[in-house]
């Protein structure tokens, strides 16, 4: 058992490797604008608008409230959660401005509100690769670790992930500058008469539909290959929620998903958005209270936090784990709880 002395040390020496990825993946200019600056925004993944609905005490969990690593603390606060630097403060504060309102989140997206959620989830993943790519050159350079197959494989990885959201970022910036509409197919839009109990804001990949067909290949490392994306909103308001879906136009990989996806009803839909999350997210914002929360949080983490990283396997078994993947959604466990039902709700509406 670690002694507490120990794990203080070993936190300390955590943080200072990653404040030191997060150096190193700093930028000298606003991404977007191209301004020179010294003090990036905090910018949040989910508006801070949102967060607040289920905040206890100026805390949410996330995702360690699910793994309970030792060395990570088991909240956050709202400053902290979800954040990423890559804007200027005045271009953080143009670019999400149509969406970034409690009162706007209340109706149905506009072209301009789903081009600026695009765009943010963007961001968010491009930063998280920066810091990811350096991360592991410091562990590297601090621990002497020579460089190996896997590792360099993991480095390919990252680079073709920059690569794509690199690529996806130009298409969603030509939107936003152009102001062209009817770029996304806003898939599933629906308001709930109570607040849910996590906030995400955030794009997912699909490995497999409904039916046990590939999206969009994961596993496909060839430099030519473009990974496409689904983007999903669960956002707490103050009395209500919002939860939508959606994709680019362009992104037919989404299409026979999207058809599928429709065939169900709406508890249905809630239930598979949920799902998605839990296997594909790590992004997610928890309230620290609502009804039943330690037995869902226990089930979450029992069936999705132990999927093995099947990079991390050998030859004879990475095959098993990517069908296993790829047949998640066909077979998944309907009777599954559904943290987007109204028995799970951090509040009721009060009429």
């Amino acid at each position: 058992m670690i002694m507490d002395v120990d794990l203080i040390n070993l936190r300390k020496q955590i943080n200072s490797l990653i404040n030191e990825s997060k150096r190193r993946a700093k930028k000298s200019e606003c991404i977007w604008c191209g301004t020179p600056v010294t003090s990036f925004c905090n910018s949040h993944s989910v508006p801070q608008c949102v967060i607040k609905n289920i905040e206890i005490d100026g805390k949410v969990g996330y995702y360690n409230t699910l793994v309970e690593l030792p060395t990570m603390n088991l909240d956050k606060g709202i400053n902290e959660a979800g954040t990423f630097k890559l804007l200027c403060r005045n271009c953080d504060n143009k670019l999400f401005k149509d969406y970034e309102d409690i009162e706007r989140l209340k109706e149905r997206p506009s072209d301009i509100m789903l081009a600026e959620i695009a765009l943010k989830d963007i961001l968010v993943m491009l930063n998280k690769r920066y810091i990811e790519v350096e991360l592991q050159n410091v562990m590297s350079e601090s621990f002497n670790i020579p460089s190996n197959f896997n590792m360099n494989s993991q480095r390919r990885i990252k680079n073709l992930d920059l690569k794509d959201f690199g690529w996806e970022y130009l298409r969603t910036k030509s939107i936003i500058e152009n102001n062209i509409e009817n770029s996304f197919n806003l898939l599933f839009w629906k308001k709930l008469d109570y607040v849910i109990p996590i906030a995400f804001q955030g794009q997912v990949v699909l490995y497999g539909d409904l039916e046990g067909n590939i999206v969009s290949d994961i596993y496909d490392y060839s430099e030519t290959n473009i990974v496409k994306n689904l983007h999903i909103c669960l956002f707490p308001l103050k009395e209500d929620s919002v939860v939508f879906m959606f994709y680019h136009k362009e992104d037919h990989a989404y299409d026979a998903f999207s058809k599928q996806f429709n065939m169900l009803d709406d508890s249905q839909k809630l239930q598979l958005i949920g799902y998605i999350l839990y296997e594909r997210c790590e992004d997610m914002l928890f309230a620290k209270k609502f009804p039943h929360r330690t037995w869902i949080l226990n089930r979450i983490s029992e069936l999705f936090i132990s999927t093995p990283d099947v990079h991390m396997v050998t030859k004879e078994t990475e095959e098993y784990y990517k069908k296993q993947s790829l047949y998640r959604l066909k077979y998944r466990d309907i009777s599954f709880p559904n943290i987007l039902e109204s028995r799970f709700a951090f509040k009721q509406k009060t009429e």
